[in-house]
Parts: C-alpha cells; sequence; structure tokens
C-alpha cells in the first residue's frame, strides 16, 4: 500500500468521522493520503476539501495525477473510475462492485486504496492525532471564528445546535424536538447562562428556540437564507440563492463555532455534527491555528 484516496459522503458530520478513521489509517501505514470531496453534496462545480483544509504532519498526495498509471487497486473498480463520486445514485448502480470496503482496519494488498466513506466507521473520543494533521486553512472561516468569538467568550458559552429540515420533518416533530431540547437546556441551568450561542439550519425552528431564550445569539447565517426541509446538503444548485462554497463556509463557521463552545446540545441525539463538535472541543484551538 502507498496511497489512501478518501471519497466525500453525506454530510459534514460523517464526513469528519470517516476523515478521522482514514488519517488514522494512513499515519499507521504511513501512506500518502489525499481527499477527494468533489461530490455533488459538497461541490457544485470548484469547491473541494482543500477548498477549506489541509493535512499536514504525515505523508500527502497532491493529486491525483501523481498515481503511476500502472498501480493497482483497491477495490480494483477504482482502476480507471478515479473521478467517480460517490453519491445515492452511484451507490445503487454499483452495489455489485464492492466499493464498500468498510472499516479501515487492516492492510490490502493494492498499491491504491480506495475508501467510498460509506459503512461502518471507527470512532475517536481522543481526538489528538486527528489535530496533529487537520487544520482550517480559509481565511473567511478562520477571521468570521474569531468576529464571534469577539462577540462572546465562546469557552463560557453554551452551544445549541438546531437541526431541522430533513432531520425533523412534520410539524409536530418539529416542536417535540425544539421542546425536548429546551426543557433539557433549562433543567439543565440554562436560565441562568448570559451566553447562549445558536447554529441552525431551519429557520422555522429557530424562531421557537427563541421564544424560549430571545437573548440568544445565532451565529448562522446563510442556510437559513437558504432554508429547505429538504436538507441543505442536498439541495441542488438551482435551488440555491447562494453558492454552495457560501453554503459550506457559513456551515463550517457554525461546526467551529460550536465546537469551541464549553457545552454543546442538539436537538437531535444522533447529530454527527454536534457530536464531533464535542470530540474536537479539546483540540479545537490546534485545528484552528496550528498551535
Amino acid at each position: 500500500m502507498k496511497y489512501l484516496i478518501v471519497k466525500g459522503w453525506l454530510g459534514f458530520g460523517d464526513r469528519l468521522e470517516s476523515l478521522k478513521m482514514a488519517v488514522s489509517y494512513a499515519q499507521t501505514h504511513n501512506l500518502q493520503i489525499y481527499v477527494d470531496w468533489r461530490d455533488p453534496m459538497w461541490s457544485h462545480g470548484s469547491e473541494d476539501f482543500y477548498t477549506y483544509f489541509k493535512l499536514v504532519n504525515m505523508p500527502v498526495l497532491n493529486s491525483l495525477s501523481d498515481i503511476p498509471e500502472d498501480a493497482t487497486y483497491y477495490p480494483a473498480f477504482w482502476k480507471g473510475n478515479l473521478e467517480k463520486h460517490v453519491t445515492y445514485e452511484f451507490i445503487q448502480e454499483h452495489k455489485d462492485e464492492n466499493i464498500n470496503i468498510g472499516v479501515l482496519d487492516k492492510p490490502f494488498e493494492a498499491d491504491v486504496v480506495v475508501f467510498s466513506s460509506c459503512g461502518t466507521r471507527l470512532l475517536y473520543n481522543d481526538s489528538s492525532f486527528f489535530a496533529k494533521s487537520f487544520r482550517v486553512v480559509d481565511p473567511r472561516i478562520l477571521s468570521k471564528v474569531r468576529y464571534h468569538a469577539s462577540r462572546k467568550p465562546l469557552g463560557q458559552s453554551w452551544g445549541i445546535h438546531i437541526r431541522g429540515t430533513d432531520r425533523a420533518k412534520g410539524p409536530n416533530r418539529r416542536h417535540v424536538s425544539i421542546q425536548s431540547i429546551v426543557s433539557h437546556f433549562t433543567v439543565m441551568g440554562g436560565m441562568n447562562m448570559q451566553n447562549v450561542v445558536v447554529m441552525s439550519d431551519d429557520a422555522e425552528q429557530l424562531s421557537v428556540w427563541k421564544r424560549y431564550y430571545p437573548q440568544s445569539y445565532v451565529v448562522s447565517e446563510v442556510s437559513l437564507q437558504n432554508y429547505t426541509l429538504a436538507g441543505n446538503h442536498n439541495v441542488s444548485k438551482d435551488q440555491l440563492t447562494s453558492s454552495k462554497d457560501e453554503m459550506n463556509v457559513d456551515s463550517l463557521v457554525d461546526f467551529f463555532v460550536l465546537t469551541s463552545c464549553d457545552r454543546i446540545f442538539s436537538t437531535m441525539k444522533d447529530s454527527r455534527f454536534a457530536a464531533e463538535a464535542r470530540r474536537l472541543h479539546p483540540v479545537v484551538s490546534q485545528i484552528l491555528n496550528g498551535s
């Protein structure tokens, strides 16, 4: 094994879970890694992983074109198909090709291992190994996170992640999810919190939250302007009033502000976005500042 190619799949929380496993695997086996997030959930043309991030302190592959033509691949399907991207349709079309290699926990007999980011992942509560290598490099994200940190002491704030849209369909479920987090937040002492910082992709649910906590400091901007019940990461280019790049930056600012908060709450118990924010909280300064 010489190279590890990581394909993008689903939302940012899912991508982080997959990427952390891939980084750990590449570090263990000393593989050159390349992250390919040009799939339509992340990119509508020019956006990629490297638009916003970079990997350091480990072997990296600068371009897919740097892979020798005679290299062997696992799964074999990817030889000659490396420019293809993982989508729901792709998975259905190639369900017999065994593109899902499962958990990265063993070596493979090939020069190039392609991880489709589908299926089961290993989870890492200690993210120090990841923080050693993962950096935010987009100045728009860094400056906006610093701006919010200047408005609110994030390390002394409680972060609220209100995930709605495709994860809270139907008016009853939408109101129940807000009432549930409000009740939990209040029981945990939220009424006494001076610094409440909120991230949301759902304008309706956010308005309900603010009936209970009107003093909340709202971070999200572009995602609320493009709010749709389909889920913003699933929206096609012609349905957006903002570019995919603007949507990505807004979501990443939300994530790293949430990650910087002292405590993190979410309307969705299985939110990978919130779960990874909690896991990365102890090392967020290193990821943002390279320190």
